[in-house]
Protein backbone atom coordinates (compact mmCIF):
# COMPACT_ATOMS: atom_id res chain seq x y z
CA UNK A 1 0.00 0.00 0.00
CA UNK A 2 2.73 2.47 0.90
CA UNK A 3 4.58 1.68 -2.31
CA UNK A 4 1.46 2.52 -4.30
CA UNK A 5 1.03 5.81 -2.49
CA UNK A 6 4.64 6.77 -3.08
CA UNK A 7 4.19 6.48 -6.85
CA UNK A 8 1.23 8.86 -6.74
CA UNK A 9 2.97 11.36 -4.50
CA UNK A 10 5.94 11.33 -6.85
CA UNK A 11 3.68 11.96 -9.83
CA UNK A 12 2.12 14.94 -8.12
CA UNK A 13 5.44 16.20 -6.79
CA UNK A 14 7.01 16.06 -10.26
CA UNK A 15 4.16 18.25 -11.45
CA UNK A 16 4.64 20.75 -8.62
CA UNK A 17 8.45 20.85 -8.98
CA UNK A 18 8.20 21.56 -12.71
CA UNK A 19 5.56 24.25 -12.16
CA UNK A 20 7.78 25.89 -9.55
CA UNK A 21 10.75 25.73 -11.92
CA UNK A 22 8.71 27.34 -14.70
CA UNK A 23 7.48 30.06 -12.32
CA UNK A 24 11.04 30.91 -11.22
CA UNK A 25 12.43 30.83 -14.76
CA UNK A 26 9.61 32.93 -16.23
CA UNK A 27 9.85 35.62 -13.56
CA UNK A 28 13.65 35.86 -13.74
CA UNK A 29 13.75 35.83 -17.56
CA UNK A 30 11.09 38.56 -17.81
CA UNK A 31 12.90 40.69 -15.24
CA UNK A 32 16.25 40.43 -17.04
CA UNK A 33 14.66 40.94 -20.47
CA UNK A 34 12.87 44.07 -19.22
CA UNK A 35 16.13 45.43 -17.79
CA UNK A 36 18.02 44.67 -21.02
CA UNK A 37 15.37 46.33 -23.17
CA UNK A 38 15.42 49.41 -20.94
CA UNK A 39 19.19 49.58 -21.15
CA UNK A 40 19.06 49.05 -24.92
CA UNK A 41 16.66 52.01 -25.20
CA UNK A 42 19.14 54.25 -23.35
CA UNK A 43 18.57 53.49 -19.67
CA UNK A 44 21.57 54.06 -17.46
CA UNK A 45 21.33 51.22 -14.96
CA UNK A 46 23.87 48.42 -14.35
CA UNK A 47 22.53 45.03 -15.48
CA UNK A 48 24.41 43.23 -12.71
CA UNK A 49 22.05 44.73 -10.13
CA UNK A 50 19.08 43.01 -11.78
CA UNK A 51 21.00 39.73 -12.07
CA UNK A 52 21.49 39.82 -8.29
CA UNK A 53 17.73 39.85 -7.75
CA UNK A 54 17.45 36.11 -8.49
CA UNK A 55 16.47 35.31 -4.84
CA UNK A 56 13.22 37.16 -5.51
CA UNK A 57 12.27 34.21 -7.72
CA UNK A 58 12.39 32.03 -4.60
CA UNK A 59 10.16 34.54 -2.82
CA UNK A 60 7.67 34.15 -5.67
CA UNK A 61 7.62 30.39 -5.08
CA UNK A 62 6.92 31.00 -1.39
CA UNK A 63 4.11 33.41 -2.28
CA UNK A 64 2.63 30.87 -4.68
CA UNK A 65 2.86 28.10 -2.10
CA UNK A 66 1.29 30.32 0.58
CA UNK A 67 -1.62 31.20 -1.74
CA UNK A 68 -1.89 27.45 -2.58
CA UNK A 69 -1.34 27.61 -6.33
CA UNK A 70 0.71 24.39 -6.39
CA UNK A 71 -2.18 21.91 -6.50
CA UNK A 72 -3.11 22.49 -2.89
CA UNK A 73 -0.61 21.05 -0.40
CA UNK A 74 2.96 21.38 -1.73
CA UNK A 75 4.07 18.04 -0.22
CA UNK A 76 0.94 16.04 -1.09
CA UNK A 77 -0.45 17.74 -4.22
CA UNK A 78 -3.92 16.92 -5.47
CA UNK A 79 -6.17 18.49 -8.10
CA UNK A 80 -5.30 21.90 -9.48
CA UNK A 81 -7.31 25.01 -8.84
CA UNK A 82 -9.69 26.00 -11.59
CA UNK A 83 -8.05 28.02 -14.35
CA UNK A 84 -9.95 31.19 -13.46
CA UNK A 85 -9.16 30.91 -9.75
CA UNK A 86 -5.50 30.19 -10.52
CA UNK A 87 -5.37 33.28 -12.76
CA UNK A 88 -6.81 35.37 -9.93
CA UNK A 89 -4.36 34.01 -7.34
CA UNK A 90 -1.39 34.43 -9.69
CA UNK A 91 -2.26 38.11 -10.02
CA UNK A 92 -2.20 38.59 -6.25
CA UNK A 93 0.93 36.47 -5.77
CA UNK A 94 2.96 38.31 -8.43
CA UNK A 95 1.73 41.68 -7.16
CA UNK A 96 2.67 40.70 -3.60
CA UNK A 97 6.15 39.71 -4.81
CA UNK A 98 6.77 43.11 -6.41
CA UNK A 99 5.47 44.93 -3.33
CA UNK A 100 7.88 42.91 -1.18
CA UNK A 101 10.69 43.62 -3.63
CA UNK A 102 10.03 47.37 -3.50
CA UNK A 103 9.86 47.24 0.29
CA UNK A 104 13.18 45.41 0.46
CA UNK A 105 14.91 47.89 -1.84
CA UNK A 106 13.56 50.86 0.13
CA UNK A 107 14.59 49.28 3.43
CA UNK A 108 18.15 48.62 2.16
CA UNK A 109 18.30 52.06 0.50
CA UNK A 110 19.19 50.51 -2.85
CA UNK A 111 16.11 51.67 -4.72
CA UNK A 112 18.09 54.31 -6.65
CA UNK A 113 20.03 51.51 -8.37
CA UNK A 114 16.93 50.28 -10.16
CA UNK A 115 14.44 51.66 -12.67
CA UNK A 116 10.77 51.84 -11.70
CA UNK A 117 9.98 51.50 -15.41
CA UNK A 118 11.78 48.15 -15.55
CA UNK A 119 9.79 46.86 -12.58
CA UNK A 120 6.48 47.99 -14.06
CA UNK A 121 7.27 46.32 -17.38
CA UNK A 122 8.46 43.11 -15.73
CA UNK A 123 5.44 43.05 -13.39
CA UNK A 124 2.98 43.26 -16.29
CA UNK A 125 5.09 40.87 -18.39
CA UNK A 126 5.15 38.30 -15.59
CA UNK A 127 1.37 38.56 -15.18
CA UNK A 128 0.94 37.82 -18.89
CA UNK A 129 3.60 35.17 -19.49
CA UNK A 130 3.36 33.21 -16.23
CA UNK A 131 -0.09 31.72 -17.01
CA UNK A 132 1.08 31.08 -20.58
CA UNK A 133 4.23 29.28 -19.39
CA UNK A 134 2.20 27.15 -17.00
CA UNK A 135 -0.24 26.25 -19.78
CA UNK A 136 2.62 25.21 -22.07
CA UNK A 137 4.19 23.05 -19.35
CA UNK A 138 0.89 21.35 -18.55
CA UNK A 139 0.32 20.70 -22.26
CA UNK A 140 3.73 19.03 -22.51
CA UNK A 141 3.06 16.91 -19.42
CA UNK A 142 -0.34 15.88 -20.78
CA UNK A 143 0.99 15.03 -24.24
CA UNK A 144 3.93 12.97 -22.93
CA UNK A 145 2.08 11.42 -19.98
CA UNK A 146 4.24 12.45 -17.04
CA UNK A 147 3.54 14.50 -13.93
CA UNK A 148 -0.03 13.15 -13.81
CA UNK A 149 -2.05 11.99 -10.78
CA UNK A 150 -3.79 8.67 -11.37
CA UNK A 151 -7.26 8.15 -9.92
CA UNK A 152 -10.19 5.80 -9.56
CA UNK A 153 -13.68 7.05 -10.39
CA UNK A 154 -16.49 5.76 -8.18
CA UNK A 155 -19.65 5.84 -10.24
CA UNK A 156 -19.96 5.05 -13.94
CA UNK A 157 -23.21 6.94 -14.42
CA UNK A 158 -23.83 10.05 -16.49
CA UNK A 159 -21.89 12.30 -14.09
CA UNK A 160 -18.92 9.95 -13.81
CA UNK A 161 -18.67 9.35 -17.55
CA UNK A 162 -18.87 13.06 -18.42
CA UNK A 163 -16.23 13.81 -15.76
CA UNK A 164 -13.89 11.17 -17.17
CA UNK A 165 -14.38 12.60 -20.65
CA UNK A 166 -13.37 16.02 -19.35
CA UNK A 167 -10.35 14.70 -17.44
CA UNK A 168 -9.09 12.81 -20.48
CA UNK A 169 -8.85 15.98 -22.57
CA UNK A 170 -8.13 18.52 -19.83
CA UNK A 171 -4.51 19.73 -19.71
CA UNK A 172 -4.88 21.79 -16.56
CA UNK A 173 -6.22 19.56 -13.79
CA UNK A 174 -3.51 16.90 -13.97
CA UNK A 175 -5.63 13.88 -13.04
CA UNK A 176 -5.74 10.74 -15.19
CA UNK A 177 -8.71 8.37 -14.58
CA UNK A 178 -7.44 4.78 -14.60
CA UNK A 179 -10.62 2.83 -13.85
CA UNK A 180 -14.26 2.97 -12.79
CA UNK A 181 -15.76 1.20 -9.79
CA UNK A 182 -19.53 0.82 -9.66
CA UNK A 183 -22.05 -1.33 -7.79
CA UNK A 184 -24.14 -1.83 -10.94
CA UNK A 185 -23.41 -5.46 -11.88
CA UNK A 186 -24.50 -4.76 -15.48
CA UNK A 187 -21.47 -2.49 -15.90
CA UNK A 188 -18.91 -4.90 -14.41
CA UNK A 189 -16.15 -5.78 -16.86
CA UNK A 190 -17.25 -3.21 -19.42
CA UNK A 191 -15.12 -0.43 -20.87
CA UNK A 192 -16.57 3.07 -20.83
CA UNK A 193 -14.69 5.98 -22.46
CA UNK A 194 -11.76 3.53 -22.85
CA UNK A 195 -11.76 3.12 -19.04
CA UNK A 196 -12.49 -0.34 -17.56
CA UNK A 197 -15.05 -0.95 -14.81
CA UNK A 198 -12.96 -3.11 -12.47
CA UNK A 199 -15.35 -3.89 -9.63
CA UNK A 200 -17.65 -2.67 -6.90
CA UNK A 201 -17.08 0.23 -4.54
CA UNK A 202 -16.36 -2.18 -1.69
CA UNK A 203 -13.37 -3.41 -3.74
CA UNK A 204 -11.91 0.10 -4.07
CA UNK A 205 -8.95 -0.36 -1.71
CA UNK A 206 -7.91 -3.66 -3.28
CA UNK A 207 -8.18 -2.27 -6.83
CA UNK A 208 -6.31 0.90 -5.86
CA UNK A 209 -3.51 -1.06 -4.16
CA UNK A 210 -3.05 -3.26 -7.23
CA UNK A 211 -2.96 -0.22 -9.51
CA UNK A 212 -0.84 1.91 -7.12
CA UNK A 213 -3.55 4.58 -6.83
CA UNK A 214 -4.51 6.62 -3.80
CA UNK A 215 -6.77 9.25 -5.34
CA UNK A 216 -10.48 8.65 -5.83
CA UNK A 217 -13.23 10.77 -7.39
CA UNK A 218 -16.74 10.01 -6.13
CA UNK A 219 -19.47 10.68 -8.70
CA UNK A 220 -22.49 9.34 -6.87
CA UNK A 221 -25.79 10.67 -5.46
CA UNK A 222 -25.37 12.49 -2.16
CA UNK A 223 -27.23 9.78 -0.24
CA UNK A 224 -24.83 7.12 -1.54
CA UNK A 225 -21.78 9.30 -0.88
CA UNK A 226 -22.80 9.58 2.76
CA UNK A 227 -22.82 5.79 3.08
CA UNK A 228 -19.54 5.20 1.21
CA UNK A 229 -17.31 8.06 2.38
CA UNK A 230 -16.19 6.39 5.62
CA UNK A 231 -15.25 3.19 3.80
CA UNK A 232 -13.20 5.01 1.17
CA UNK A 233 -11.47 7.36 3.62
CA UNK A 234 -9.70 4.41 5.26
CA UNK A 235 -7.40 4.05 2.24
CA UNK A 236 -7.45 7.05 -0.07
CA UNK A 237 -5.33 10.08 0.78
CA UNK A 238 -7.20 12.30 -1.67
CA UNK A 239 -10.97 12.14 -2.14
CA UNK A 240 -12.79 14.40 -4.59
CA UNK A 241 -16.59 14.55 -4.41
CA UNK A 242 -18.64 15.40 -7.50
CA UNK A 243 -22.24 14.79 -6.35
CA UNK A 244 -24.02 14.57 -9.72
CA UNK A 245 -24.26 16.02 -13.19
CA UNK A 246 -25.59 19.45 -12.19
CA UNK A 247 -24.02 22.91 -12.56
CA UNK A 248 -23.33 24.75 -9.30
CA UNK A 249 -21.87 28.21 -8.65
CA UNK A 250 -18.44 26.90 -7.65
CA UNK A 251 -16.50 30.16 -8.05
CA UNK A 252 -18.39 31.88 -5.22
CA UNK A 253 -19.09 28.93 -2.93
CA UNK A 254 -17.63 29.01 0.57
CA UNK A 255 -17.59 26.06 3.00
CA UNK A 256 -19.03 26.96 6.41
CA UNK A 257 -18.59 25.02 9.65
CA UNK A 258 -22.05 24.98 11.22
CA UNK A 259 -21.02 23.55 14.58
CA UNK A 260 -19.72 20.32 13.07
CA UNK A 261 -22.06 20.27 10.08
CA UNK A 262 -20.91 21.26 6.62
CA UNK A 263 -22.67 24.26 5.15
CA UNK A 264 -22.12 25.99 1.81
CA UNK A 265 -22.65 29.70 1.29
CA UNK A 266 -23.25 30.83 -2.29
CA UNK A 267 -22.71 34.44 -3.31
CA UNK A 268 -24.99 35.47 -6.19
CA UNK A 269 -22.83 37.78 -8.31
CA UNK A 270 -25.77 38.61 -10.54
CA UNK A 271 -27.42 40.42 -7.64
CA UNK A 272 -24.39 42.59 -6.82
CA UNK A 273 -24.49 46.02 -8.43
CA UNK A 274 -20.76 46.69 -8.03
CA UNK A 275 -19.46 43.81 -10.19
CA UNK A 276 -22.18 44.44 -12.79
CA UNK A 277 -21.24 48.11 -13.03
CA UNK A 278 -17.53 47.28 -13.37
CA UNK A 279 -18.31 44.75 -16.12
CA UNK A 280 -20.43 47.28 -18.00
CA UNK A 281 -17.82 50.05 -17.84
CA UNK A 282 -14.97 47.75 -18.84
CA UNK A 283 -16.90 46.35 -21.79
CA UNK A 284 -17.97 49.81 -23.02
CA UNK A 285 -14.30 50.80 -22.96
CA UNK A 286 -13.34 47.59 -24.80
CA UNK A 287 -16.01 48.11 -27.46
CA UNK A 288 -15.00 51.74 -28.03
CA UNK A 289 -11.32 50.82 -28.25
CA UNK A 290 -12.05 47.93 -30.63
CA UNK A 291 -14.14 50.04 -33.00
CA UNK A 292 -11.56 52.84 -33.13
CA UNK A 293 -8.50 50.59 -33.28
CA UNK A 294 -9.94 48.13 -35.80
CA UNK A 295 -11.62 50.70 -38.04
CA UNK A 296 -9.17 50.08 -40.95
CA UNK A 297 -9.98 46.35 -40.70
CA UNK A 298 -13.71 47.15 -40.74
CA UNK A 299 -13.23 49.11 -43.97
CA UNK A 300 -11.09 46.40 -45.58
CA UNK A 301 -13.61 43.64 -44.81
CA UNK A 302 -16.49 45.79 -46.09
CA UNK A 303 -14.68 46.42 -49.38
CA UNK A 304 -13.84 42.71 -49.81
CA UNK A 305 -17.46 41.71 -49.19
CA UNK A 306 -18.69 44.17 -51.82
CA UNK A 307 -16.10 43.05 -54.36
CA UNK A 308 -16.58 39.29 -53.93
CA UNK A 309 -20.39 38.95 -53.76
CA UNK A 310 -23.64 40.81 -54.35
CA UNK A 311 -25.60 42.15 -51.41
CA UNK A 312 -25.20 44.38 -48.34
CA UNK A 313 -22.06 44.48 -46.21
CA UNK A 314 -23.85 43.89 -42.91
CA UNK A 315 -26.38 41.27 -41.91
CA UNK A 316 -28.86 41.85 -39.09
CA UNK A 317 -29.91 38.67 -37.27
CA UNK A 318 -32.81 38.60 -34.83
CA UNK A 319 -31.78 37.16 -31.47
CA UNK A 320 -33.13 37.14 -27.93
CA UNK A 321 -31.53 39.66 -25.61
CA UNK A 322 -31.83 40.30 -21.90
CA UNK A 323 -35.33 39.68 -20.58
CA UNK A 324 -36.29 37.85 -23.77
CA UNK A 325 -36.39 41.10 -25.74
CA UNK A 326 -35.69 40.74 -29.47
CA UNK A 327 -32.48 42.48 -30.61
CA UNK A 328 -30.85 42.82 -34.03
CA UNK A 329 -27.34 41.38 -33.83
CA UNK A 330 -24.99 42.84 -36.44
CA UNK A 331 -22.57 40.70 -38.45
CA UNK A 332 -20.57 41.04 -41.61
CA UNK A 333 -22.51 39.21 -44.32
CA UNK A 334 -20.97 35.78 -44.96
CA UNK A 335 -23.69 34.20 -47.15
CA UNK A 336 -24.99 34.65 -50.65
CA UNK A 337 -28.20 36.56 -51.17
CA UNK A 338 -31.50 34.70 -50.60
CA UNK A 339 -29.74 32.39 -48.14
CA UNK A 340 -32.90 31.93 -46.05
CA UNK A 341 -34.91 30.60 -49.00
CA UNK A 342 -32.02 28.33 -49.95
CA UNK A 343 -31.93 26.96 -46.39
CA UNK A 344 -35.61 26.00 -46.46
CA UNK A 345 -35.09 24.13 -49.71
CA UNK A 346 -31.96 22.36 -48.44
CA UNK A 347 -33.62 21.22 -45.20
CA UNK A 348 -36.67 19.95 -47.05
CA UNK A 349 -34.64 17.87 -49.51
CA UNK A 350 -31.94 16.53 -47.15
CA UNK A 351 -33.01 14.79 -43.87
CA UNK A 352 -29.40 14.61 -42.63
CA UNK A 353 -28.95 18.35 -42.98
CA UNK A 354 -32.31 18.94 -41.30
CA UNK A 355 -31.22 16.82 -38.33
CA UNK A 356 -27.90 18.69 -38.06
CA UNK A 357 -29.72 22.03 -38.18
CA UNK A 358 -32.19 20.95 -35.50
CA UNK A 359 -29.34 19.82 -33.22
CA UNK A 360 -26.92 22.75 -33.68
CA UNK A 361 -28.75 25.47 -35.64
CA UNK A 362 -25.65 25.37 -37.85
CA UNK A 363 -24.55 23.34 -40.87
CA UNK A 364 -20.97 22.27 -41.50
CA UNK A 365 -19.80 22.87 -45.09
CA UNK A 366 -22.80 25.13 -45.65
CA UNK A 367 -23.01 25.84 -49.43
CA UNK A 368 -24.73 29.18 -48.77
CA UNK A 369 -21.51 30.63 -47.31
CA UNK A 370 -19.25 32.59 -49.65
CA UNK A 371 -15.50 31.78 -49.82
CA UNK A 372 -14.72 35.06 -48.03
CA UNK A 373 -17.52 34.36 -45.57
CA UNK A 374 -15.97 31.01 -44.68
CA UNK A 375 -12.71 32.76 -43.82
CA UNK A 376 -14.53 35.40 -41.78
CA UNK A 377 -16.40 32.74 -39.83
CA UNK A 378 -13.34 30.62 -39.11
CA UNK A 379 -11.53 33.68 -37.77
CA UNK A 380 -14.70 35.06 -36.08
CA UNK A 381 -14.11 38.38 -37.86
CA UNK A 382 -17.73 38.33 -39.04
CA UNK A 383 -18.77 39.19 -35.46
CA UNK A 384 -16.77 42.42 -35.18
CA UNK A 385 -19.82 44.68 -35.88
CA UNK A 386 -21.36 43.36 -32.67
CA UNK A 387 -19.20 45.87 -30.78
CA UNK A 388 -21.82 48.40 -31.93
CA UNK A 389 -24.45 46.25 -30.19
CA UNK A 390 -22.35 46.55 -27.03
CA UNK A 391 -22.31 50.35 -27.31
CA UNK A 392 -26.11 50.30 -27.73
CA UNK A 393 -26.41 48.32 -24.49
CA UNK A 394 -27.95 45.29 -26.20
CA UNK A 395 -25.02 42.90 -25.82
CA UNK A 396 -21.98 42.28 -23.66
CA UNK A 397 -18.48 41.57 -24.93
CA UNK A 398 -18.54 38.35 -22.87
CA UNK A 399 -21.70 36.48 -22.01
CA UNK A 400 -23.92 33.54 -22.95
CA UNK A 401 -24.40 32.94 -26.67
CA UNK A 402 -27.27 34.84 -28.34
CA UNK A 403 -30.05 32.47 -29.38
CA UNK A 404 -33.14 32.55 -31.57
CA UNK A 405 -36.71 32.03 -30.36
CA UNK A 406 -36.78 28.39 -31.50
CA UNK A 407 -33.79 27.53 -29.27
CA UNK A 408 -35.57 28.38 -26.01
CA UNK A 409 -37.01 24.88 -25.87
CA UNK A 410 -33.50 23.40 -25.61
CA UNK A 411 -32.78 25.52 -22.52
CA UNK A 412 -35.96 24.49 -20.73
CA UNK A 413 -36.18 25.94 -17.23
CA UNK A 414 -32.58 27.18 -17.56
CA UNK A 415 -33.77 29.94 -19.91
CA UNK A 416 -35.25 31.80 -16.93
CA UNK A 417 -31.66 32.21 -15.71
CA UNK A 418 -30.06 32.83 -19.11
CA UNK A 419 -32.32 35.71 -20.06
CA UNK A 420 -31.32 37.64 -16.95
CA UNK A 421 -28.04 38.67 -18.58
CA UNK A 422 -27.04 40.17 -21.91
CA UNK A 423 -25.78 37.77 -24.60
CA UNK A 424 -22.11 38.13 -25.47
CA UNK A 425 -19.95 38.45 -28.57
CA UNK A 426 -17.83 35.70 -27.08
CA UNK A 427 -18.36 33.43 -24.12
CA UNK A 428 -17.50 30.25 -22.29
CA UNK A 429 -19.03 28.09 -25.01
CA UNK A 430 -17.09 29.82 -27.79
CA UNK A 431 -13.74 29.07 -26.11
CA UNK A 432 -14.60 25.50 -25.07
CA UNK A 433 -15.05 23.65 -28.33
CA UNK A 434 -17.32 26.03 -30.26
CA UNK A 435 -19.16 24.14 -33.02
CA UNK A 436 -17.79 20.75 -31.89
CA UNK A 437 -19.88 20.77 -28.71
CA UNK A 438 -23.38 19.32 -28.41
CA UNK A 439 -26.31 21.58 -27.66
CA UNK A 440 -26.72 20.23 -24.13
CA UNK A 441 -23.06 21.03 -23.48
CA UNK A 442 -23.58 24.58 -24.74
CA UNK A 443 -26.46 25.06 -22.32
CA UNK A 444 -24.34 23.80 -19.42
CA UNK A 445 -21.49 26.13 -20.40
CA UNK A 446 -23.82 29.12 -20.53
CA UNK A 447 -25.22 28.17 -17.12
CA UNK A 448 -21.71 27.73 -15.74
CA UNK A 449 -20.74 31.20 -16.91
CA UNK A 450 -23.79 32.85 -15.39
CA UNK A 451 -23.56 31.04 -12.07
CA UNK A 452 -19.80 31.57 -11.75
CA UNK A 453 -19.58 35.03 -13.27
CA UNK A 454 -16.64 37.18 -12.16
CA UNK A 455 -14.22 39.69 -13.63
CA UNK A 456 -11.55 36.96 -13.54
CA UNK A 457 -13.72 34.57 -15.53
CA UNK A 458 -14.21 37.32 -18.13
CA UNK A 459 -10.44 37.87 -18.32
CA UNK A 460 -9.89 34.13 -18.77
CA UNK A 461 -12.51 33.92 -21.54
CA UNK A 462 -11.06 36.98 -23.27
CA UNK A 463 -7.55 35.47 -23.30
CA UNK A 464 -8.93 32.14 -24.54
CA UNK A 465 -10.89 33.98 -27.25
CA UNK A 466 -7.69 35.54 -28.58
CA UNK A 467 -6.14 32.06 -28.73
CA UNK A 468 -9.18 30.53 -30.45
CA UNK A 469 -9.35 33.33 -33.03
CA UNK A 470 -5.65 32.95 -33.85
CA UNK A 471 -5.98 29.17 -34.18
CA UNK A 472 -9.35 29.39 -36.04
CA UNK A 473 -10.53 26.26 -34.24
CA UNK A 474 -13.93 24.57 -34.60
CA UNK A 475 -15.79 27.51 -36.15
CA UNK A 476 -18.03 27.37 -39.20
Amino acid sequence: MEGGRQVIVNGGQIRVILLALVDFTTFYAILLLSAWLYKFMGGNYPMIEYVRLWPMGLILLLCNAFIRIYHGNFLYPGAALGQVEELRRLFFSVTLLYLLMFSYLFATRNVELYSRCVFMISWSGTLFFLPLSRWMLRSIMKNFGFGQIHALVAGAGVGGVSLVEELQKNRHIGIIPDAFIDDDVAKAGKTIQNIPVLGKIADAAEIAKAGKIDYIIICLPLAVIRDKIKLLSHYFRHIMIVPDNEVFPTAWAYPIDMNGRLGMELRNQLMLRGPRFVKKMVELAMATTAIIGLFPLFVLIAVLIKVTSRGPVLYSAERLGRGGKTINVLKFRTMHQDAHAALEQMLESDPALRKEWQEKFKISNDPRITPLGRLLRRSSLDELPQFFNVLKGEMAVIGPRPIVEQEKVYYGENYAVVNRVKPGITGYWQVSGRSETSYSQRVKMDMYYIMNWSVWLDIYIFLKTVKEVICCKSAY
